[in-house]
Formats: C-alpha cells, sequence, structure tokens
C-alpha cells in the first residue's frame, strides 16, 4: 500500500500549499539562536536542532490514504518510508523510484515476515525537490507524522546525507544509497571510532572510480587529466587530495585542476577551466557535474576548440535523457557504471535476472535501463533482508539487523563493515567502464572496461572521443 504527502487522485498529484520556514529561523532549518550568544556546538548538535526545526514546519498536504487514514485501527504494518527528488533538478530520479515503489507494492503484498510474525506493507513518499532543506523536513515527516520503521533514500548525496542525518539525531534505521560512500561518510563527519548507530549505506567509492578511470585512460594512452568538480558534497569527494580523482598522480598521471574550490551549479562560464586545460595539453577531462553543467561544458569545448581523447564524467552520464540532451557531442562521453542488463545478479526477492528488471521496466515506462534503476531495487531488497532478520519491529532490533546484513541483491553482495578500509556502516560495491554509444539517434551505455568486476561482460571497444560534428 503506497501513501505520499502529493495528495489523492494521483501517486505524484500536488497538494496545495506550502509551508513556511520557522519563525526566526535562518531559512536552512537551524532556529536563529544558535549561534547567536551561545558557545560553540558540534555538528550533531546543530543537526538535532535542525531536525527540531523541520519538525515544527511540516511538508504541505495531507497523507493520501490508501485503504485507510495512518490512524486507522487494523494489525500492526511495516511501514517504509522513501524520499526521492520528485521535482527540481534531479528530478530524473523519480521515473526509477516510482516504477520502484509501485514494483514493490505488488512484490510486498502478501506482507514481510518480521520475527517469525507476517506484516502487511505500506510505503510512505516524500518528495525532497532536489533539495537539501527539503530533503531534511522529508525526513522528518515520515519519522513523525508517517511514523515509519525504516527510512530509505538514495538519489546523490544532496538527498541522502541530510536525510541519513535526520535519522540519526532521531533513533531511526535508514538504508541509503547512490552516492559515493565517502561523500556520504565524510559529508556528515563520520568517526571510524564513533560509528552511526542508524544509519547505513551501500554504493561505491572513489577508489572504484579512480581505478576504473585509470583502467580506461590508460587503454587509450592519456597521461594528462584535468578535473573539474562542483561545489558539493560529490564533487569535495571527486576533489579530495587522500582519496579522490588527485591521487590519480600515484599511477603517474599529471593533474590540472584551476580551481582552488569548486565551481557553483548553474555555472555559466567554465573558460578558466578550459583554458587551464588548453594550455596544459590535458588529454582528459573528468568530474561529477549535474546534467545541465555538463551541458553547458560541453558546448564550451566546441566553442573553443578543445577535443581531448576522453570527457569522463560521473552523475550527469546516468540517464539517457540527459546525453540525448547532448545531441552528437553525448557520443563517446565515459563514466563508471555500477549496474547494468549485463550484471550477473538476481533479485532476491523474484530470482529474476538484472536483464529482467531492465527489461521490465523498459515494458512499463518506454524508457530505457539506467544505472539508479538497480540501486534502487535494492534498497528495497536490503530493507526486506533486515526485517527478515530482525528479532521484532522496534526499531532498535531493525538497526541491529541492518547492521548484520547479508543480502545478494541485484546490484551484487550487500553486507555492511565486511570489506577492509570502509566503515562498519558502509557496504562498498563495485564498477566496471562504461561508453555512451550513438547509434542514428539513440545513446546506449556499453561495458568497455570490467577491471573492477570481470564477472561482468565487456560489450564493446572503447574508443576514443569524436571531434564534434
Amino acid at each position: 500500500m503506497l501513501r505520499s504527502d502529493r495528495g489523492v487522485g494521483g501517486w505524484w498529484r500536488a497538494a496545495a500549499g506550502n509551508e513556511k520556514d520557522v519563525a526566526g529561523g535562518t531559512g536552512d532549518g537551524v532556529p536563529a539562536a544558535v549561534g547567536a550568544g551561545r558557545p560553540a556546538v558540534d555538528r550533531r548538535s546543530l543537526l538535532r536542532w535542525a531536525g527540531t526545526a523541520a519538525v515544527a514546519a511540516p511538508a504541505a498536504g495531507l497523507l493520501a490514504a490508501c485503504g485507510g487514514s495512518s490512524t486507522s485501527d487494523g494489525p500492526r504494518k511495516v511501514r517504509l518510508g522513501y524520499v526521492t527528488s520528485r521535482t527540481g533538478t534531479l528530478s530524473a530520479y523519480s521515473v526509477v523510484d516510482s516504477y520502484i515503489v509501485q514494483t514493490m507494492q505488488t512484490l510486498l503484498a502478501d506482507g514481510v515476515k518480521v520475527g517469525g510474525r507476517t506484516y502487511p506493507v505500506e510505503i510512505f513518499v516524500r518528495d525532497s525537490e532536489s533539495d537539501r532543506h527539503r530533503a531534511g523536513i522529508a525526513a522528518t515527516d515520515l519519522i513523525f507524522k508517517d511514523k515509519v520503521d525504516i527510512v530509505l533514500v538514495g538519489g546523490t548525496s544532496d538527498t541522502a546525507i541530510p536525510v541519513a542525518d535526520q535519522c540519526e539525531i532521531n533513533q531511526v534505521p535508514c538504508i541509503s544509497t547512490n552516492a559515493p560512500w565517502q561523500s556520504w561518510w565524510n559529508g556528515r563527519g563520520g568517526n571510524v571510532d564513533m560509528p552511526f548507530n542508524w544509519t547505513y549505506h551501500f554504493f561505491w567509492g572513489m577508489e572504484d572510480v579512480v581505478a576504473t578511470y585509470v583502467a580506461m585512460w590508460r587503454q587509450l594512452g592519456i597521461t594528462k587529466v584535468g578535473l573539474m568538480y562542483p561545489a558539493d558534497d560529490d564533487g569535495q569527494a571527486f576533489a579530495h587530495p587522500d582519496f579522490g580523482i588527485p591521487t590519480i598522480r600515484n599511477f603517474n598521471f599529471q593533474l590540472t585542476s584551476p580551481a582552488s574550490s569548486g565551481y557553483q551549479a548553474g555555472a555559466t562560464s567554465f573558460e578558466t577551466y578550459l583554458t587551464a586545460f588548453k594550455n596544459a595539453g590535458v588529454q582528459a577531462v573528468v568530474g561529477i557535474p549535474q546534467a545541465a553543467d555538463l551541458a553547458t561544458f560541453r558546448r564550451q569545448t566546441r566553442t573553443m576548440d578543445f577535443t581531448p581523447k576522453a570527457l569522463t564524467m560521473s552523475k550527469a552520464l546516468d540517464f539517457q535523457e540527459d546525453v540525448l540532451a547532448l545531441g552528437s557531442t553525448g557520443d563517446g562521453l565515459t563514466t563508471e557504471i555500477a549496474w547494468s542488463p549485463s550484471h550477473p545478479y538476481r533479485s532476491s526477492l523474484t530470482n529474476k535476472s538484472s536483464l529482467d528488471l531492465a527489461n521490465d521496466f523498459d515494458g512499463a515506462r518506454g524508457r530505457g535501463w539506467t544505472q539508479t534503476l538497480g540501486y534502487s531495487y535494492a534498497l528495497f531488497e536490503v530493507a526486506v533482508k533486515a526485517l527478515g532478520g530482525a528479532a521484532s519491529l522496534e526499531r532498535e532490533a531493525i538497526a541491529a539487523a541492518i547492521k548484520e546484513v547479508e543480502a545478494q541483491t541485484i546490484v551484487g553482495p550487500v553486507a555492511f563493515g565486511s570489506q577492509p578500509n570502509v566503515p562498519k556502516n558502509v557496504a562498498r560495491t563495485t564498477l566496471v567502464g562504461g561508453q555512451w554509444d550513438q547509434v542514428d539517434n539513440r545513446f546506449a551505455l556499453k561495458v568497455v572496461n570490467n577491471s573492477g568486476n570481470s564477472k561482468v561482460a565487456v560489450d564493446a571497444q572503447l574508443r576514443e572521443l569524436p571531434p564534434p560534428v
């Protein structure tokens, strides 16, 4: 059963009205009194203030009941909360998310087993509006209004981090994905000596990105790389000197990055970057921009007559629609692939293959597969696995079960804290290298390097970025 903050009469029907910021607040969810005439407080104390403020300013609209209100009598139900970016700059993720939620409604229609009993399932969905502050409010609405047992979230660090923060503060189990694990961990002030108690994350790390990109660049004989990165959590992870892209210097690559800090999303000019790249003889450019920023950068590479051997971009190349928007200049762009129809993993819920999931999505939505499809699906697989291992529906019992989970999912094995050099709250997944190929007016993402996971078959030869037509 599905509940949404978007009103009755359709999964995403907009509700009238918008909530106000807390009176006297700073506009970012922190009361004005914080930091004014008070001693300094640590980050988690500030987040506790933010959680209180968010509860005081709930999201607009009443819950849409699907067979009864949230207070109606009946058997205890498992309540799964899901935060997605239905609107705003990250709205492309919601196409996958809506399909996954509707799929899970069907798969979990007979309930899930917890502590030897079977419970019916409700799924509550909240819109982050592609905004960090709104994502935090969406999480608190799920926690305090919908009273969910677990919160699930993906959709980049800008969504996953504030949601996880609210769950940790308010002691609610949370499972997140679709953000580099270092971005999720460092962006939240993670401390390996004091791991989080309620929040867990599975995804690849920057070490996997570096290894994948280095392998592809070596195939093309590239030795000089330029880095562009946004001033957000993902960008900071990419630019981090200890584990980010700068570590390619350890593999005898030269790196040029003309900015001391990242560019602001929505930048209208990348001339400074492009001039520096041309002067340094850069052969490949790497970054983690949003799709709109990559489109601007790509147009300016043509204007300034700059065609490197590779443009290797994360995040902006996740969705076929964003590559299509680039026209012919989308052909040959390279990226990492975290999941594809070629991945040899099956659903723990249905035993269907990765290819089956991709085909089912295409049939239901008329759109090609995307990497986030597998990870959004796997969120629910991990949640169901954890619930099956929980002694009860008490939040402490669920969190304890998540910590011990060992799940075989559509994206591969997920077990938190089981790998070396990752925090106890993290499960690290693998990557392979990919390249977008244009055939007529369609684009297909091909696996061109499988050094990160030999179980995934290579289905195309890596080629240099073609000059613009």
